[in-house]
């Protein structure tokens, strides 16, 4: 069980996260949605500290860590117990898929190399990205290199994943790929998962929880059949039929 409590983070005065709660079952899948600028992407960031929160607290196994006054000890112990999948795959342009996925076991893990070596070919293999290992960032699609990034997070052996838009830099007919390999480690290797994304129709399939956010504020948050589905605040409601409206009309479009 993780929980996620009282997490507030302001810019230049204003309050960008307003007290943001959550608990997360292991192994389960809780899916993040909310317009643009509703504070998505911080909240991931601030949970694994690529952004320090002004308050607030997450918990691992009973060990709870200060998000705002946390020691640097306490930062390296959420840090190995998450992994970031970002919307940019942010993968070493000089490494190969191989040496992607092998550098966090090496340098941070302190794996040795054959080790490092055999960890992340079976996590390649995970995302079906086994034969590309000699491959460079530049020599793949922005899908083989997002499905290198969820690898690279796997041989982490993180108790959390936090995805933050994995698709919404991809073109149309690469997000099912990754889509596809995520349901696939939800399904089969049962990782706890905090995705944030705009693909409704996936949060349905997948999420186990979907949560809501406008303003730094979640509105509102269930099971996918009870948000997604059946929602009972008014604008949860009016997102959904909006964004089902636009991408309706996207789809329609490309079918002509």
């Amino acid at each position: 069980m993780i929980k996620i409590e009282n997490v507030r983070k302001s810019f230049g005065g204003k309050e960008v996260l307003k007290n943001i709660s959550m608990t997360v079952p292991t192994g389960t899948v809780t899916v993040i949605l909310g317009p643009s600028g509703s504070g998505k992407t911080t909240f991931l960031r601030t949970l694994n500290f690529l952004g320090r929160a002004d308050s607030g607290t997450i918990t691992f196994n009973d060990n709870s860590v200060d998000l705002h006054n946390a020691s640097p000890k306490e930062i390296i112990q959420v840090r190995r117990s998450t992994a970031m999948v970002f919307q940019m795959y942010n993968l070493f342009s000089n490494m190969t898929a191989l040496g992607n996925v092998m550098e966090g076991l090496v340098t941070i893990r302190k794996k040795k190399k054959r080790e490092a070596r055999d960890i992340a070919m079976k996590c390649l293999y995970e995302v079906g990205m086994e034969t590309y290992s000699d491959y460079y960032p530049v020599q793949l699609s922005g899908g083989q290199q997002q499905r290198v990034g969820i690898a690279r997070a796997l041989a982490m052996n993180p108790q959390i994943i936090l995805f933050d838009e994995p698709t919404s830099a991809l073109d149309p007919e690469l997000v099912g790929e990754v889509l596809a390999v995520i349901r696939k480690i939800a399904r089969e290797l049962k990782v706890t998962m905090i995705i944030v994304t705009h693909e409704i129709a996936f949060a349905k399939e997948i999420a186990d929880q979907v949560v809501f956010m406008e303003g730094g504020n979640v509105i509102e948050k269930g099971t996918a059949e009870d948000v997604l589905i059946h929602p009972h605040e008014l604008r949860t409601q009016q997102f959904l039929t909006r964004y089902l409206a636009i991408s309706g009309s996207s789809d329609s479009g490309r079918e002509k």
